[in-house]
């Protein structure tokens, strides 16, 4: 047990979408259609898990008693376990997981600031054009605070990096199932703890890369930039 937990202190590898990306895959039929098994599997339990986290999250809250009596109870055992399954298992969506809350984010928001509010989405939220405007950037900051796991050779998800991921995870879907108010504190919340993340990450690699020119052993393992 002692031996997991100090495993999730080192740099775990980061999953990719596909692994022989601009590579020649060697595989056979067999080994091909395990990996495409596989990866439909872990799409199916991760969208279970969000399931579970926004059931969650939407009940945590005071005076709700969707689960009887033990609502609050209930409803925080699903957001604990919701978040320890994202936090071990960070590493295998760092790459896809902040894209898919996003990219749909960006569509919408590009279009609110382009078209203007409309009867299906913006009035219904309330939402102007220039907090799309702010949507629409804080998309664009998530995006690029996470690069770094979406590359062809990802930098490897540390404990920090996980514990973020998470976070910003969980504070994405309390705003989805929040009603919007301006400024969205969640998303703010979610957006800082991935910044912190980022920023460690590099203070630590421009550490690396002077020891590497000072001829020194760099003790900080990353891919080199693509």
């Amino acid at each position: 047990m002692l031996q997991f937990f100090r495993s999730l202190l080192q740099p775990a590898p980061t999953s990719t979408w596909d692994p022989y990306r601009w590579q020649r895959d060697d595989r056979d039929g067999i080994e091909k259609i395990v990996s495409g098994v596989g990866l439909a599997l872990g799409l199916i339990a991760g969208f279970l898990v969000v399931v579970l986290t926004i059931a969650g999250v939407s009940r945590v809250s005071p005076g709700s008693f969707a689960y009887g009596r033990s609502g609050p109870l209930v409803s925080w055992g699903m957001v604990f376990l919701s978040a320890v399954i994202l936090f071990l298992t960070a590493n295998r969506w760092a790459f896809i997981g902040p894209g898919f809350f996003c990219v749909p984010g960006l569509y919408k928001s590009f279009g609110i600031l382009v078209f203007g509010p409309d009867s299906s989405s913006i009035s219904y939220h309330g939402i102007t054009r220039t907090q799309a405007g702010g949507v629409f950037l804080f998309c664009i900051l998530v995006v690029g605070l996470t690069w770094r796991f979406s590359r062809n050779h990802p930098a490897p998800t540390k404990f920090l990096d996980r514990l973020a991921l998470t976070f910003f995870v969980l504070a994405t879907l309390k705003q989805t199932v929040s009603p919007f108010t301006w400024p969205p504190l969640p998303l703010i919340s979610g957006l800082s703890a991935l910044l912190i993340a980022w920023c460690v990450y590099r203070w630590q690699l421009a550490g690396s890369n002077q020891k590497d020119h000072q001829g020194e052993p760099s003790t900080f393992e990353t891919p080199s930039e693509s």
